[in-house]
């Protein structure tokens, strides 16, 4: 440490911008070895809830900058410093990257998780004893088993707070192969991605648990960033306006695919049907969604403005019909 501190600090921050800012190398979609580098979903039941046809990367999630915190007090407040410098450009973004095959196919890999923010607290947990039990033990015992037990009974909970989770849906294959191998609904895409980040939610970033976790993560902002194919002439684009369940050949437009991705949300919002309300907790997990071409904002969403107002809205109205 003490050699690293020798350095100037012009090179010292460098060396700190290169840490925030590394990201794994892309994955290549048919490179060697590619099938055996992700784990596949295609369970039948999966196609109710449009997961069907997704792949995780078996690999590890990328490490953040924690340790790197945690060295020295000086190297901590140079870092700081230098996370804020990052956070200001917009460079500290947990970046996932989905290679949409077809518009069938979808496979998800992380680039790079440089910081997030995970905080504990103190949970009560609350007895199963009888209420004629407790009355019992605060007269023998003179002390009712709620007090004796808080400390027993009481948890840790964790929680994490990713300041801005960065996806890009890299188009990729032609429109005349999207019902060869896949014959779930047409507007996979977006059913894809929410399958993905409900998974997140539920079973942690590491694509190869299967176990739900008690630990609770949230959103700021969700960017999903369109990028189709590079040196593609616009010829070979279909029109924007062409129907999701038509077949020609062409790639699929990239408006195409933003549309498809801010309508999912109002789909969400409704709830009218099975994956609707299958999704309705990234609602409560996401609170702005932004929806980019080629990194160039599209659309912005406020997922939890519109859900604060829609409780007080909904707490109004029980107030006065007396719920």
């Amino acid at each position: 440490m003490a050699q690293f501190l020798d350095l100037p600090r012009e090179i010292r921050d460098m060396i700190y911008a290169a840490v925030l800012t590394s990201e794994r190398p892309r994955p290549t979609l048919g490179e060697e070895q590619w099938l055996f580098r992700f784990r596949r979903i295609f369970e039948p039941q999966s196609s109710h809830h449009g997961e069907y046809g997704c792949a995780y990367s078996l690999e590890d999630t990328p490490g953040t900058c924690g340790n790197l915190l945690q060295c020295s007090r000086q190297v901590n407040a140079e870092m700081m410093e230098a996370i804020g410098r990052a956070k200001r450009r917009e460079l500290l973004a947990v970046k996932l990257d989905c290679i949409a095959e077809d518009e069938s196919f979808h496979y998800f890999t992380w680039l790079s998780v440089p910081l997030v923010t995970t905080t504990r607290s103190i949970q009560e947990g609350k007895s199963r004893m009888p209420n004629w039990a407790d009355r019992v033990m605060e007269r023998y015992l003179t002390s009712p088993h709620r007090v004796l037990s808080s400390g027993c009974l009481a948890y840790y909970r964790s929680s994490t707070l990713i300041h801005q989770l960065w996806v890009d849906v890299r188009l990729a294959g032609d429109r005349s192969a999207k019902w060869f191998r896949n014959s779930s609904p047409p507007d996979r895409t977006s059913w894809a991605i929410c399958a993905a980040l409900k998974r997140i939610f539920e079973k942690g970033p590491h694509f190869s648990n299967m176990k739900e976790t008690d630990h609770e993560t949230t959103v700021e902002e969700l960017v999903l960033n369109v990028v189709p194919p590079p040196n593609v002439p616009q010829d070979k684009f279909l029109p924007e306006d062409f129907p999701t369940d038509g077949v020609r050949d062409g790639l699929v437009h990239p408006q195409t695919v933003a549309r498809e991705l801010v309508d999912v949300w109002n789909k969400i919002w409704a709830g009218d049907d099975f994956k609707g309300g299958f999704y309705q907790m990234l609602l409560e997990r996401i609170k702005r969604v932004r929806i980019c071409v080629n990194s160039q904002t599209w659309r912005v969403r406020e997922l939890r403005l519109e859900l604060d107002r829609g409780q007080a809205e909904r707490r109004r109205i029980a107030a006065r019909v007396g719920w």
